[in-house]
């Protein structure tokens, strides 16, 4: 656990208001830890916090924000590393909302996080669980700025992802999974400041961004995740942090195992489905019959309405090229109806 990310914790106006708007995103209920710091749990385990912002923020005029917290084993030596490695110590080590010891610290760069010492229930979820934060990214400018502070102070190994621009951050004691990741973006895209941004997963991102809007919220832009589509949003009352859909690629593996004592009871995992198309795609071609493809476009046509997302030769998303998007939906729309018109065509 030691130089992995934990926690996270929200610092807004309005706590009310911020309780209403995430149990309608995220469906989470809330327990009052006193002092005015709220936990917030997915079926019963903790997953992250909230609470008031401190006058002195508010005076300051400081934005909600969403917080991440590395998890350390010797507070005082990783705050004098920091400093020796040209970070900024906001908040000296003192004792937490919840037990423990915490320390606020901006990187190089100027990217804030939190840095926690002492026992803590990880509400960071590995298994991609809704409503639960599950990845940790920093969005940064200029690599260079940054790397070498957090080799040195954490032991992070930094490596190239299969991304442009993107990095991948591994522990001493994890070299094959990633605990987080870096994305260089220009400010253009990203705004003048670097920070670290919080993945809070859940079952559709079309779904989830209709929430987040009718309760107040914004959704910003699509930020993808790796290969993941992903949507930055903000909060109603300003906060920003991300969603990311559920992998379903684990999805699909968490069935198989799933259906895994059905097919030893003699079940099957016959894909009766793409066999049916596959036979389709003959009948098709031997009957010469066209009204067939157009089914086809119709079916490769319906979950990428749902989706937002298509592919035509690259990934096209509805909120990044919305012209190219509709214009591409509109083609298949047009050779589905006049695919499946045309046996009609001359009756």
């Amino acid at each position: 656990m030691n130089n992995s990310f934990v926690w996270t914790d929200l610092s807004t106006f309005d706590i009310s208001a911020a309780k209403r708007f995430y149990h309608a995103c995220f469906d989470w209920a809330y327990q009052d830890m006193g002092d005015g710091y709220t936990l917030s749990d997915v079926k019963g385990t903790n997953t992250a916090a909230l609470y008031t912002m401190p006058e002195q923020f508010q005076k300051i005029k400081m934005p909600s924000f969403w917080m991440s917290y590395i998890h350390v084993s010797d507070i005082e030596q990783v705050v004098l590393d920091a400093e020796k490695h040209g970070a900024k110590v906001e908040l000296k080590p003192q004792p937490g909302p919840s037990g423990g010891r915490i320390a606020l610290i901006r990187d190089p760069a100027g990217a804030g996080f939190t840095c926690f010492e002492g026992e803590i229930e990880s509400g960071r979820s590995l298994k991609d669980e809704a409503g639960r934060m599950v990845w940790n990214e920093l969005h940064v400018s200029d690599l260079q700025r940054v790397k070498s502070f957090y080799e040195n102070v954490f032991g992070l190994h930094i490596k190239a992802s299969s991304v442009t621009d993107r990095y991948d951050i591994f522990t001493s004691s994890a070299p094959s999974q990633p605990i987080a990741g870096i994305q260089v973006t220009s400010n253009a895209l990203k705004g003048d400041k670097e920070y670290w941004g919080v993945y809070f997963c859940v079952d559709s991102l079309e779904e989830t961004s209709n929430t987040i809007e009718q309760a107040g919220g914004e959704i910003v832009a699509e930020q993808a995740l790796g290969e993941r589509p992903a949507l930055l949003a903000y909060d109603s009352q300003g906060a920003a942090f991300y969603i990311v859909e559920r992998d379903q690629r684990a999805a699909t593996t968490k069935r198989a195992d799933n259906h895994s004592a059905s097919s030893d009871n003699g079940g099957s995992t016959t894909k009766w489905r793409a066999i049916a198309g596959l036979l389709l795609v003959a009948v098709a071609i031997v009957l010469d019959a066209n009204w067939v493809w157009g089914g086809f476009f119709l079916l490769w046509l319906i979950p990428d309405l749902k989706s937002g997302v298509t592919h035509f030769m690259e990934r096209i998303a509805r909120r990044e090229n919305p012209l190219l998007y509709w214009l591409i939906m509109a083609v298949w729309i047009c050779l589905s109806v006049y695919l499946l018109a045309e046996p009609f065509a001359f009756v």
